[in-house]
């Protein structure tokens, strides 16, 4: 794995807007690169509610709907991790809220979290 990758990921996780933007800049193929956890940069972002890194991945056309080695999708991961603010955003711009996890659960029953609940309803 290259540096640029391994920075990258360490951006994602971290909320390192600057640097995730300035490595997209010098490679495109970032946004949708699958990483070496098998898992996608904004599924990544999701799962640790970096909104900010969310709405610039989509802007530079992450796959909204892709799903990564475990077969869950951006959604999926901000729903597990009750980031209401990121289900919102990512089912504004288009994701799709008819899904299952892995187990077969249907996406509003993953979570406890009543805000999150009606996002999907």
């Amino acid at each position: 794995m290259s540096a640029d990758v391994q920075n990258f990921e360490w951006a994602l996780k971290n909320g390192d807007l600057d640097q995730v933007k300035a490595l997209v800049e010098k490679d495109k193929r970032l946004v949708n690169l699958q990483l070496s956890t098998g898992r996608y940069p904004l599924c990544m972002a999701a799962d640790y509610g970096q909104i900010d890194i969310i709405e610039f991945l989509v802007s530079q056309n992450a796959d909204i709907n892709v799903k990564d080695r475990h077969g869950i999708s951006p959604l999926l991961s901000a729903i597990y991790e009750g980031h209401i603010n990121c289900v919102k955003y990512l089912i504004e711009k288009g994701a799709s809220k008819i899904g299952k996890a892995p187990d077969g659960t249907p996406y509003a029953d993953c979570t406890d979290v009543k805000e999150i609940k009606q996002l999907l309803s």
